[in-house]
């Protein structure tokens, strides 16, 4: 089978955190099919064709990096057509509106089906539910309204796809509720998570001490940045680090810096930056544990998925559809947002019951191989494409 993916971005943009197809397309690959991506120029403004193990990648002349506008999805239109005129697709793939521009200017959008793949849980909705819990059930529904013209590109192509592939149940639920005029036709099917590059053995030997609590992903306010600070003041167990691997802008890292200075903890939070993906695995051997304050609504963050291979005990805010990762009191801990006390408290038990954390850890890993294999979810999507495509 011949599949086209449509995305704004690549590894190649963005080495320290791989996109949606950085693992789809290893997945589709894996079962047999032909891949081909079509995104945006690089990051320097080059474009051209670039062939990996897994697929075809075209990079677009005059458009602009990692971005989704009128010039991405003219471009992509175009260049699907002609790829397909030479031989044709079987099924097409995108993110968000990438591929807005198919559905609208391309000659194959009604004869070649679309699937839709989401994997972020809507923000606004999130901080609605979060902040009026009581409410949000009745408000939701005439807020989805008065956005409407503001997501008009991204519900149609969720609507025009024969089917949304969602992450995670409750991103599906969301779609359907912030739609409900019109819902759209999702199915559920996890990230597979290759466990191959995580050998367990190299997680067995003794933890570091200091004792190192770990973070992973890109520092934002809501991503918990500041809150990795407090908790870390919070943690009675004084020779206790926290190093934060990921991204950060400027401005930020400068302020995290002078708070940790008023906190006392300077010397014990680290920002390391941003690593490649494929280094995680050695970056996380030796640590303790693994931290994450994100309230940003993940739908199935990778992140805590590398460290549960890392077999890092994990301790998270209950955000929609963390809960299908972090078994809690079993592989974690899960606690309300903004509950840095209570996560501090977790973090110093682990460091007093190193049985615990380790029969947590290895807990986290077992259930990331039964549950999240890549076999499943390849599973999953065979017969995903097969009912799309006939």
């Amino acid at each position: 089978m011949k599949i086209c993916i449509f995305s704004r971005l690549t590894h190649f943009h963005r080495a320290y955190a791989p996109p949606v197809h950085g693992r789809l397309d290893k997945v589709f690959k894996d079962m047999g099919h032909d891949v081909t991506i079509i995104t945006t120029a690089l990051p320097d403004g080059t474009f051209g064709t670039k062939e990996t193990d897994h697929a075809t990648i075209h990079f677009l002349p005059n458009t602009t990096p990692s971005k989704l506008d009128d010039k991405f999805w003219r471009a992509s239109a175009e260049v699907f057509d002609l790829l397909h005129s030479q031989e044709k697709f079987d099924v097409v793939l995108g993110r968000g509106a990438a591929t807005w521009g198919f559905h609208i200017a391309s000659k194959a959008s009604k004869d070649v089906p679309t699937i839709a793949h989401e994997g972020t849980y809507p923000l606004w909705l999130n901080q609605l539910e979060r902040r009026l819990p009581s409410k949000a059930a009745v408000l939701a529904a005439p807020i989805a309204l008065m956005r409407l013209p503001f997501d008009r590109r991204y519900r149609e192509c969720l609507l025009r796809a024969k089917v949304v592939v969602c992450n995670s149940l409750a991103l599906s639920q969301a779609l359907k509720r912030i739609n409900w005029w019109n819902p759209p036709n999702t199915a559920y099917i996890p990230y597979g998570f290759d466990l191959r590059p995580w050998n367990v053995s190299a997680y067995d030997a003794p933890k570091e001490d200091p004792r190192r609590i770990v973070f992973v992903g890109r520092l934002t306010l809501d991503k918990g940045a500041l809150d990795l600070i407090d908790i870390l003041s919070r943690i009675k167990n004084k020779t206790a680090i926290i190093e934060a691997i990921g991204p950060v802008p400027d401005k930020l890292a400068k302020r995290l810096r002078s708070l940790a200075i008023n906190k006392g903890v300077s010397d014990r939070f680290l920002i390391s930056g941003p690593e490649r993906n494929e280094s995680l695995p050695t970056r996380l051997r030796g640590a303790s544990a693994f931290v994450f304050p994100s309230t940003h609504p993940e739908g199935l963050s990778k992140s805590v998925m590398e460290a549960m291979a890392a077999t890092l005990p994990v301790v998270a805010y209950r955000i929609a559809g963390m809960d299908a990762l972090v078994k809690d009191g079993e592989t974690g801990w899960l606690l309300p947002p903004g509950n840095t006390a209570e996560m501090a408290k977790h973090f110093d038990t682990l460091f007093s019951d190193t049985s615990l954390a380790r029969k947590m850890g290895h807990a986290a890993r077992e259930f990331l191989r039964t549950d999240f294999s890549t076999d499943a979810a390849a599973a999953r999507w065979s017969d995903l494409l097969a009912r799309v495509t006939t």
